[in-house]
């Protein structure tokens, strides 16, 4: 729908002597994107468009300010030749590309053509000759353009423009969005912006209106921005949008007939749960109506029975009007009906796997296995356990991510059964079971971690899944071998920051593995990671990424581990810092933060573990830096310069042997080189575990000052320096781990018989539970509360740790939740009364 008393003016005094221009054509409604991550996607878009030689896409457009790299509308990243997109730049700039058969091809318009705080009508054109670009129904510029618009997998989005993992997102206002298989001419696109569509006109292929919902209230029910073109399989999804209040969600002005339906969504529900209520309104505050369409369940008026089986039900909400108002577009609500007895918690076993275990000395082994449950607001992992050889193990998860360990030494070398058991809330269990054949190790183990792992511009970041040697001890070094090869149409051009992470057995990742690609040629690399033994056993997950803009890299990832006795049986890694800091900036010089750490009692030995690779270069950084130039930083332990990082490298000949390469892969660099791994700095932090606890402090070159940082003082445009608010400042991209060794099991890990734990039981139950807790003599005086599901406290009580009699027999038959506070946390179980 159009507006009728919406205007605005922009002045034009060469083409109209000063005359206003009236534009009426923008739609009442629109949607408001955050800024942050608000998006509207169709997948494969541009099949829609595929095989045209011209293309169009229009809009209207609100940007709530000026910002560098707003993505408009468009289509990007996918196989084939078919990108054509808008995204704005500093100081209003538009950057509009098509890529077709023929190449790349561009127009960048001029500063200020976004304007923020008012609406711009944009429609950018591929005529098969040329491209334009027009704002408002006028020219604002062309360039030259060839080649067909082929390809079928790219998405098209709204508010965003994808470039693997980077973030142009818009921040404003978008309304009545086209996509055509042809060029518009200049007077249907004025056409366009003064008289809404029929959504029949010639070659128009994608048509969101942004007529949707109640503006500024509760849209959450609606999933998909409707396109006016198809029978749904058009429809854009609606991502990451809150859908309530003035921001992010619709909003505008309604026709005087238009009704929308309000329709929350309707929780997931158990087999057993009592009726309940549903709620759905309309804007016209007429009455709505509600039927099951299907599923386990009936309803009469807004309250929902179900029938005692499992399955989807879908709700429609409908509204039909009357003299006033128009019939509302139906809502329909989906939901699950699930039966918590056969609802089980998936178990992946981690470590050990199946086969055999290599063991040099009989201690304890780490058990471990990543244990989930669907639909968490009706269900939790209740209880983990091993049992091996008739010994039953609990297991904890310390970071509550579903990552459960335990501790086991094998009475003896040979075949074990290991049986993972899992249960829900409501008792119900499944059983896993690993067969393992403990062994002394004889010969060194090989094993390919990854291969085929190809980035490029479409994928930055791929995860794999692999199963190394399971040991406990045995290899005395773990020695990483890198092999990055060409892909089929070539190696990448550019050196590109790359890295390899690996996420160990609590589901925490780390960074393994920091690489710069090489100029356009294959490499081949090892490092030496003995240090991560703990992270490298049994089944985990590499990260591999890599951001660039051209053909990319293959890789290949394997891994030998050396027979022998290490110096220490255990050990554990922790994060210390991983993050880009900026480097000289003037309101910031020391931007890493400190680092606190206790050290176990146990803890026998430990190292430092740090990278940091330099970031950002030109005249107009001051000294070239940071990828040229040559500092030296610090650690500084409990408040005294400790360690000195001399973090330069020289890169002629290459360290890895990777040469020769193209470009300039000679000149030597901050802490890495083109075709190279960047080495980790290693620090003995052993003297300091006598202390007990450490504070660490990572402090950059002293004397370094960028004085053509836009927070310099005294940097001025055009006078110290070309452009002050230049956005390729120096930075180093950091990441440092701190190594703990121990010959204890329990370095870095709760003792379990330490761990406290809540037991509620019966549950489900006809009113009465009994509430306890394990190592009573551990817990500390709380509070307990019981509240119903709208969040109404119902009972409150002190509690010191002994069993106790929780008493819900007096209330309805549903589900409630018991809060139990202490000084240190909060913990929250769902009760089911039957």
């Amino acid at each position: 729908m159009k507006k009728n008393n919406y205007t605005f003016r922009l002045l034009l005094a060469l083409v109209f002597s000063l005359q206003s221009l009236m534009i009426l054509a923008q739609s009442n409604q629109y949607l408001h994107f955050d800024g942050v991550n608000d998006h509207v996607m169709l997948q494969n878009g541009s099949q829609y468009l595929s095989g045209s030689s011209q293309i169009s896409m229009t809009g209207w457009f609100y940007c709530d300010q000026l910002a560098y790299g707003q993505g408009y509308f468009g289509f990007r990243i996918g196989s084939g030749n078919a990108e054509f997109y808008i995204i704005q730049l500093n100081n209003g700039v538009l950057e509009c590309r098509l890529k077709s058969t023929t190449g790349l091809w561009e127009y960048v318009s001029p500063a200020n053509t976004a304007i923020p705080q008012i609406w711009q009508h944009i429609a950018w054109i591929y005529d098969g000759s040329s491209v334009k670009l027009y704002v408002n129904g006028l020219l604002k510029g062309s360039a030259t353009a060839s080649g067909v618009f082929q390809g079928t997998d790219v998405p098209f989005a709204i508010g965003r423009s994808f470039l693997s993992s980077l973030d142009f997102y818009f921040g404003g206002r978008i309304d009545e969005v086209t996509a055509w298989n042809r060029a518009l001419t200049q007077q249907e696109i004025q056409d366009i912006m003064n008289n809404e569509l029929t959504g029949n006109e010639n070659g128009l292929e994608l048509y969101y209106k942004f007529n949707q919902g109640e503006p500024g209230g509760d849209n959450t029910a609606i999933t998909q921005l409707i396109c006016e073109i198809g029978n749904g399989e058009r429809n854009g999804e609606l991502l990451n949008f809150a859908l309530t209040g003035a921001t992010s969600n619709f909003n505008g002005t309604l026709d005087p007939g238009y009704q929308a339906i309000s329709f929350p969504q309707i929780a997931n529900h158990l087999t057993i749960d009592p009726p309940f209520e549903i709620e759905a309104t309309a804007t016209s505050g007429l009455e709505v109506i509600f039927e099951v369409l299907s599923g386990p369940a009936t309803i009469e008026g807004n309250l929902v029975t179900l029938t005692g089986q499992a399955g989807t039900v879908s709700v429609q909400a409908t509204q039909p009007g009357n003299d006033q108002f128009d019939p509302a577009v139906p809502v329909v609500n989906h939901f699950q009906v699930i039966n918590p007895d056969l609802h089980f918690p998936d178990i992946d076993p981690r470590h050990p796997l199946a086969g055999d275990v290599y063991v040099s000395t009989l201690s304890a082994v780490r058990l471990t296995a990543l244990v989930t449950i669907q639909y968490p607001e009706l269900f939790w992992v209740d209880e983990v356990h091993f049992l091996v050889g008739g010994q039953l193990i609990p297991a904890q998860d310390p970071l509550n991510n579903g990552y459960y360990t335990a501790w086991w030494t094998p009475p003896f070398y040979g075949n074990h059964i290991i049986e993972i058991s899992a249960s829900n809330n409501f008792y119900a269990s499944t059983v896993q079971t690993v067969n393992i054949n403990v062994v002394a190790p004889t010969t060194d183990v090989e094993v390919i971690a990854a291969e085929d792992v190809w980035l490029h511009t479409a994928i930055a970041s791929v995860v794999v899944e692999s199963e190394l040697p399971s040991f406990l001890g045995s290899f005395d070094q773990i020695t990483a071998h890198l092999e990055v090869s060409c892909p089929s149409g070539g190696c990448g051009e550019w050196d590109r920051l790359a890295s390899i992470d690996v996420k160990g057995h609590d589901g925490t990742w780390f960074e393994l593995i920091r690489y710069i690609t090489p100029y356009g040629v294959p490499c081949s690399h090892s490092i030496d990671l003995t240090d991560y033994a703990s992270l490298l056993h049994g089944k985990v997950n590499f990260r591999f990424n890599c951001i660039t803009f051209d053909n990319g890299f293959e890789y290949k990832l394997s891994f030998n581990y050396r027979k022998g006795n290490p110096t220490y049986l255990y050990s554990t890694v922790y994060e210390v810092w991983k993050d880009n800091y900026q480097f000289g900036d003037y309101a910031n010089l020391q931007p890493v933060e400190d680092w606190e750490f206790q050290y176990p009692d146990n803890a026998l030995a430990s190292t430092l573990k740090l990278v940091s690779t330099g970031h950002g270069w030109g005249t107009l950084n001051t000294g070239n830096a940071a990828e040229f130039y040559n500092a030296t930083h610090h650690i500084w332990v409990n408040g005294s310069q400790t360690f000195t990082q001399a973090n330069w490298n020289v890169c002629n000949p290459n360290p890895d042997g990777c040469q020769p390469q193209n470009g300039t892969w000679y000149h030597n660099r901050a802490g890495w080189c083109p075709g190279a791994i960047a080495p980790w700095f290693t620090f003995n932090m052993t003297p300091f575990i006598s202390a007990g606890s450490v504070n660490l402090e990572y402090v950059f070159f002293e004397n370094y000052v960028d004085f053509c940082h836009p927070n310099h003082p005294d940097c001025v445009t055009g006078v110290t320096c070309t452009d002050c608010d230049d956005g390729f400042n120096p930075n180093l991209e950091v990441a440092c781990n701190l190594v703990v060794f121990s010959d204890d099991f329990f370095v870095g890990t709760k003792n379990p018989d330490l761990v406290t734990r809540l037991n509620v039981k019966p549950n489900p139950s006809n009113g009465l539970f009994e509430l306890s807790v394990s190592n009573a003599n551990q817990m500390q005086t709380s509070t307990v509360r019981i509240l119903n599901m709208t969040g109404l406290l119902l009972q409150q009580s002190e509690w010191n740790g002994n069993a106790m009699q929780l008493d819900l027999s007096a209330y309805p038959k549903g589900m409630y939740l018991l809060m139990v506070q202490t000084p240190e946390k909060n913990e929250v179980l769902k009760l089911i009364v039957q």
